[in-house]
């Protein structure tokens, strides 16, 4: 390789380093709150929220600015009361693990689908009264109108304890995107005769979720909406209004078995890949269509019967099954890891691999390269033996020779 070309290779190397090192130094100083503002209306969009421990209920009315006081914590933000925020961005709060309430102030009019994903200690959503375009109903967003369902907390709570159980009132007409996204307590879901469309992800990993009855209202099942629901069992019931299932709507269900459409082939658009067909699912049987629900009962109720459990002999009581957990890793250690492990690991790589490249150019020490030009010059004279045809190999053969005799006895 030549020089220039190890300068540029070099060059694009630590361009990715100081790329990699500013991403991730990013998410550590990147303040708690971010709006966007309109120009020419100067509304106020909550773009950005970058949670801690300290905060766990959110609101979303007055912007929040830094004040000049500090405490032991860092910054201190207070509400600016002489502006207010009218919409929510879509991811502006993701994936955070301290926030459990929500306040939506009356002056909010948009909130994106995706403005609130995963939070996952999240028990409620609240919205003033006076607001004209959001309501809550026990925590859950919806529109006014209470024709969208806009998010059901992840953690939700009836009765002081996660939420196994939900019905859907009726007048909704449609789940909006990760509306029941990782819900991972949820076990049955009750939708009303009103509803028209699930929307992307709905119950993308609720894993706890069991077979959902769809009304025959329903038309639309936009994609992943099941994605991952592994505890949906046997067979599943498509009502003949259905006019279109996206791409990977059921993925990794793998223990669904078959699938009843209500109406003809014809009359349905389907997405690729829209039966759970996966590396640890079942080999996908052909849907059956103008089936109907009384199709679906019948073949859960064989393969119920067919994996009931024996009753215990002797009063002996089942044996308790195992709970399936898992870890998770919080903010904290992301950041050590990324501090500790991750950005020293890319700096000295990086200086490893740009050292040997040019070690034969200009980063060596002065010994190094004495040793290296005596070397390239002895093999330049062996070369120049061999084209004069004055070298006498003999004499290393002999010494080989002798070498193999010792190492022979």
């Amino acid at each position: 390789m030549s020089t220039q070309r190890k300068i540029l290779f070099s060059a694009l190397l630590i361009v990715a380093i100081v790329t990699s090192m500013v991403i991730s130094l990013g998410v550590l100083v990147r303040p708690t709150y971010e709006y966007d503002v309109d120009k020419a209306t100067g509304a106020l969009t909550f773009s950005g929220y970058n949670g801690n421990a300290n905060i766990t209920e959110l609101t979303v009315e007055h912007p929040m600015v830094k004040s000049k006081a500090r405490s032991e914590d860092g910054p201190v933000w207070q509400p600016d009361e002489s502006a207010y925020v009218t919409s929510v961005e879509r991811y502006t709060v993701q994936n955070d693990e301290y926030l459990e309430e929500i306040h939506i102030g009356p002056h909010v009019t948009n909130i994106d689908e995706c403005a609130f994903v995963y939070c996952k200690n999240l028990k409620g959503i609240y919205v003033d009264e006076a607001n004209e375009y959001y309501t809550d109903v026990d925590g859950v967003l919806y529109t006014k109108d209470m024709k969208l369902l806009v998010l059901f907390p992840v953690a939700h709570e009836t009765n002081g304890e996660r939420t196994k159980t939900y019905t859907v009132p009726e007048g909704v007409e449609r789940l909006a995107r990760n509306s029941f996204y990782k819900c991972d307590t949820l076990e049955e879901v009750k939708l009303p005769d009103t509803l028209k469309e699930l929307g992307n992800m709905t119950f993308f990993k609720c894993g706890a979720l069991k077979l959902v009855d769809l009304p025959e209202s329903v038309t639309t099942l936009g994609s992943d909406v099941f994605s991952y629901c592994n505890s949906m069992k046997y067979a599943f019931y498509i009502p003949a209004g259905v006019e279109s299932i996206d791409h990977h709507c059921f993925y990794k269900c793998d223990h669904l078995e078959q699938f009843y459409v209500g109406c003809g082939e014809d009359e349905i658009s389907l997405g690729g890949q829209w039966m759970p067909k996966s590396e640890n699912s079942f080999t996908a049987k052909a849907a059956e269509f103008n089936a109907t629900l009384a199709d679906r009962d019948a073949y859960n109720a064989k393969r119920l019967a067919e994996e009931e459990p024996p009753a215990p002999e002797n009063g002996e009581a089942a044996p308790p099954q195992e709970e399936d957990t898992a870890m998770g890793m919080n903010k904290t250690a992301v950041i050590v890891l990324i501090v500790v492990v991750f950005i020293p690991s890319i700096v000295i790589v990086g200086l490893e691999v740009i050292r040997n490249l040019f070690k034969d150019d200009f980063m060596m020490t002065k010994r190094g390269r004495e040793k290296l030009a005596k070397q390239k010059a002895e093999k330049e004279a062996i070369h120049q033996a061999y084209v004069n045809g004055e070298y006498d190999d003999s004499e290393d053969s002999g010494e080989t020779g002798e070498k193999e005799e010792e190492n022979d006895g």
